[in-house]
């Protein structure tokens, strides 16, 4: 380690550690148990989530969540070795340290302060939250919560098939995933919007008395922060983790000039390699792209983003040639998606993206150019105009001129007031990809995968409120006054796009580019499409009129709707469609979810845990391993998501079970490599003209039902198309609880790991059944889920032995070691009674070495139906780690197996 690093790392070592040992005073960790017994309530945590558990992977970047603002985690690997940002997955390339929100604004006084989640953690979850409606100790409500599109309670404003109020009160997506009953009417996260294939959310603040006792100089803005991110596994839409901040202000007084900004840390590279991260470049992406916007048209956008990507070792230049090079680069960005705005620039930037952008390396001092120290320092940065990328005098330097450690900031702003109980939201994505790519670049490279991002985001627009009259020749804001006050008045710049489209020769600027000119000779409803044609009454009579006519200045008094072309962009509100959704994405359905637990044990009597709905959807498969076999259990719950685009058509067909093997749990890695995965096998309900196998192979008659409902479904199997009008027909959707799908892998060897993803497969209407499109995600697991085959219990303590017995270094399912697992290899006994009991090891002198509790009873509830679990857990592993946490030496051991059936004693021989 250099004397630089060693300078500043040991800064932003301090900075987090100081988080650490104060929360360790307020809530302690959550640790795994050496043993854990099994049982579905396993997996409950503390509040402050630190271990690695919520990982974004379901797409081809693996990104790390917290619940303290913090992307990545910069207690790794104090705290965990899982990665920060991996990608692609399996590939043990880790591209961030660590990242954070920062927000700053001024004080009365005039005075600037800035809330950091890196590298000074200054937000924290709330640890006594009052009115917690779900079923966890106190400190354990904060976590961080997932979901997916599609999930009970999660309905989304899409379209009018489908109603985003889950809750019938007539309100839409006021309560946010956070276990608390946000809106005080009982029920506990009953309406709110789940988004992607995959979507973590969480929630806190900067001005709890705990962050005081961390930072006694932090001086609390007083806002509230819900965070939500969202990830897909549809190529092309897999490469990038999209991300929503909610700033809220609670402070109970306006917060003025308000900055917003990403602090990161990329460190690109191989873990396993010493050094990695010291030869990395950083830049700023600043280009107009082009891209096919929602409805066929061609967008026109500017893309700012800040980036870092790994300089390729160089024989010519030994001096940079730091090792763990990643394929294509390894590049990794952060940009701005979107944010309030104000073409004025008065009470917002004008337009979305980065307001100050600068990348550090080293640790000089602020005025020599180094990271900020203070809130001061921290506030200038952000605000400073020379980092400005939009101001010509700006004295930004955009990309770094050789190979260091570096950090950078990019920042928004400023927005001039965040009034009481008001919010502001600000939208990312983190983005990586293999190779740099250009501005209309649409292969997996960093700025091809940054568009599709951007286009995800922009969505689409939909018709909420039912009425046609909305929604038209472009307009798609509503203006109303609901301050109670004076009316305002809503006026267009001479400049404005929303008057010069209207002239008969546009002038010669750039900003005008792909606007055609209008020509007064030719009926609006002719004209360029007939888009400008302004529906005012659907009729009997119908009444219409001519947008050019709507370039008066408008005064909007009442609190009524007027809906206006905020954008000037006349495809978004047309025909009806005056709702903006973000976040839209081709996303296949939800694969059942098993929890996992490092392998470390196997789930018992598990089923009165699934009895409602919620519950069935949350863990949706469990796992079980068995004598040279595992057993795949899983519910129906991903059969009940259906397309509401659509008008609620449900478009499962299938599941493809894949498997993992060979792994050797690389250093650095949260998953297996891609190249593991293999299909087992494809199922269908209609398997007809294609290689699949009936469905029905797999279903279980005996699980139990858990909940029937009916839905309403508005979709055209002739038309191929929603109804136009208020047609629709009743669906029935039963919902089974885990074990509506049995699948057994007889192709394993005890003790050896395995991953499984079940998959499931559906199908997009096109126009014509030539036209649709198959979607399937990516087969996917975290380290959590490894599952290791195990012999059986049996009847008699008589028959344990120890395999491998002589050890001799090393064994053919060694793993490399990690913090949890520091040895990475194992011996294990065999042949357990089917009953408690523990094992004691002890060295030749009689010295107690270890002592291994093991469970070898079947679990009674799965001993019926379709493939039963008859067999308890008749193998226990030890990793060769004393009582005292050391490795043992070479030597001979005793062991002893009590039970109450009896008692075995046997020996074996280690050898280094």
């Amino acid at each position: 380690m250099t004397q630089s690093r060693a300078l500043f790392y040991g800064r932003r070592a301090a900075s987090f550690a100081a988080a650490l040992i104060l929360w360790a005073g307020v809530t302690a960790f959550y640790q795994p148990p050496d043993d854990p017994e099994g049982g579905a309530k396993q997996y409950q945590n503390k509040t402050f989530r630190l271990d690695g558990k919520f990982v974004h992977n379901v797409g081809r970047l693996h990104l790390q969540i917290t619940n303290i603002g913090q992307t990545g985690n910069a207690a790794n690997p104090s705290r965990t070795t899982v990665p920060s940002a991996e990608y692609p997955p399996g590939s043990g390339f880790d591209h961030l340290y660590a990242a954070g929100l920062w927000v700053g604004a001024i004080d009365a006084s005039g005075i600037p302060h800035v809330t950091t989640a890196a590298y000074n953690v200054e937000f924290s979850p709330e640890t006594n939250p009052k009115d917690a409606c779900v079923p966890l100790p106190i400190d354990q409500v904060a976590d961080v919560r997932e979901a997916y599109e599609g999930i009970p309670g999660g309905n989304r404003v899409i379209s009018a098939s489908l109603s985003p109020d889950d809750d019938n009160d007539g309100l839409v997506d006021e309560d946010f995933l956070n276990g608390i009953d946000d809106d005080g009417d009982g029920l506990c996260d009953e309406d709110y919007a789940a988004i992607g294939q995959q979507m973590f959310s969480c929630e806190y603040r900067d001005d709890l008395p705990a962050i005081r006792q961390i930072n006694p100089e932090h001086v609390a803005l007083g806002i509230r922060v819900r965070q939500t991110s969202y990830a897909w596994s549809t190529p092309g839409q897999s490469d990038f983790v999209g991300m929503d901040y909610r700033i809220t202000n609670q402070s109970g007084r306006a917060i003025r000039n308000v900055y917003v900004a990403i602090f990161a840390d990329p460190d690109i590279g191989n873990r396993a390699v010493t050094g990695y991260f010291q030869d990395d470049e950083a830049a700023l992406f600043d280009s107009v792209v082009t891209y096919l916007g929602p409805a066929g048209e061609t967008v026109k956008r500017r893309i700012q983003m800040a980036y870092a990507w790994d300089n390729p070792d160089n024989p010519a230049r030994p001096q940079d040639n730091k090792g763990g090079d990643v394929p294509g680069d390894g590049y990794f960005g952060c940009m701005f998606l979107n944010h309030t705005t104000d073409p004025s620039g008065a009470t917002a930037p004008p337009h979305v993206g980065i307001t100050s952008f600068k990348f550090f390396s080293g640790s000089a001092s602020f005025g020599a150019g180094g990271d900020p120290e203070n809130d001061a320092q921290r506030y200038q940065l952000m605000s400073d105009p020379r980092f400005n990328p939009n101001n010509p005098n700006n004295t930004i330097n955009p990309k770094s001129d050789r190979p260091l450690d570096y950090r950078f900031i990019m920042a928004t702003g400023p927005f001039r007031q965040i009034l009481p109980d008001s919010t502001l939201t600000v939208s990312v994505a983190w983005v990586a990809g293999l190779g740099h790519g250009g501005p209309n670049d649409v292969n997996q490279t960093l700025v091809g995968n940054a568009i599709s991002a951007q286009q995800v985001f922009d969505g689409l627009y939909t018709d909420l409120d039912n009425d046609l009259t909305t929604g038209t020749c472009g307009k798609e804001t509503c203006l109303r006054n609901t301050s109670g006050g004076r009316a305002f008045t809503y006026e267009l710049p001479e400049s404005s796009i929303c008057r010069i489209r209207f002239h008969s020769e546009i002038p010669n600027d750039p900003k005008y580019d792909g606007i055609s000119a209008w020509d007064n000779s030719i009926p609006c409803d002719t004209q360029q499409g007939g888009k400008f044609l302004c529906l005012d009454n659907p009729g009997p009579p119908r009444l219409t009129h001519c947008a050019s006519a709507d370039t008066l200045n408008l005064l909007v008094s009442g609190t009524q709707c007027t809906y206006v072309d905020f954008d000037c962009d006349v495809n978004t509100g047309q025909g009806g469609r005056e709702q903006i959704v973000n976040w839209v994405a081709a996303a296949p359905l939800p694969s059942p979810f098993f929890q996992g637990n490092n392998g470390n044990s196997e789930p018992r009597d598990f089923l009165p845990i699934y009895e409602s709905h919620s519950d069935s959807a949350r863990i949706s498969a469990w796992y079980f391993p068995g004598d040279t076999k595992v057993t795949l259990k899983w519910s129906n719950f991903a059969e009940q998501i259906r397309d509401a685009q659509r008008g609620n058509l449900k478009e499962f067909v299938g599941y493809r079970i894949y498997k993992a093997a060979g792994w050797n749990r690389p250093l650095g890695t949260n998953a297996p490599a891609q190249n593991l995965w293999t299909l087992l096998g494809e199922w269908r309900a209609n398997p007809k003209g294609t290689p699949a196998r009936p469905l029905g192979e797999l279903i279980d008659p005996s699980a139990p039902l858990v909940e029937r409902h009916d839905v309403k479904v508005r979709w055209d199997p002739v038309a191929r198309r929603v109804y136009s009008d208020t047609t629709n027909y009743t669906e029935r959707d039963t919902l089974y609880a885990i074990g509506r799908y049995s699948y057994v892998d007889d192709r394993v060897l005890n003790g050896f790991p395995y991953f499984y993803s079940i998959v499931p497969v559906s199908i997009v209407p096109g126009e014509t059944s030539a036209t649709d499109v198959i979607l399937s995600g990516n087969p996917s697991a975290t380290n959590a889920q490894v599952v290791y085959p195990r012999g059986s219990s049996q009847a008699t303590e008589k028959n344990v032995f120890v395999v491998p017995n002589p050890y001799k270094g090393h064994a053919q399912w060694d793993l490399i070691p990690r913090e949890e697992d520091p040895s990475g290899t194992k011996v294990t006994f065999m042949n357990l009674p089917r009953t408690k009991g523990t094992i004691h090891v002890y060295t030749l002198a009689g010295d107690l070495v270890v002592d291994i509790p093991f469970d070898g009873r079947a679990p009674s509830d799965l001993q019926f139906g379709k493939d039963p679990v008859t067999a308890g857990q008749g193998s226990k592993a030890w990793n060769l780690i004393s009582r005292n946490g050391q490795r043992i030496v070479s030597g001979i051991y005793l062991y002893s197996v009590d039970s109450e059936l009896g008692r075995k004693v046997g020996r074996f021989v280690i050898i280094r």
